[in-house]
């Protein structure tokens, strides 16, 4: 587990965590909010996830 604190030092991830507070989304769905691609969502996703922050769902 990835400490949850470093994961949430960065700004465009607590915006994400604040997105996801409301309801969930897809990595697509997100990335509409953002100037950054795909895969930079999915890294973010993927610290927050490590770091418990979240949980992943298949759909």
């Amino acid at each position: 587990m990835d400490s949850p604190w470093k994961a949430v030092s960065d700004s465009s991830r607590r915006k994400i965590l604040l997105l996801l507070k409301e309801r969930d989304m897809t990595p697509t769905e997100i990335s509409k909010h953002f100037q950054f691609s795909l895969p930079a969502v999915s890294i973010h996703l993927r610290i927050l996830k490590n770091s418990d922050l979240i949980l992943e769902q298949k759909v």
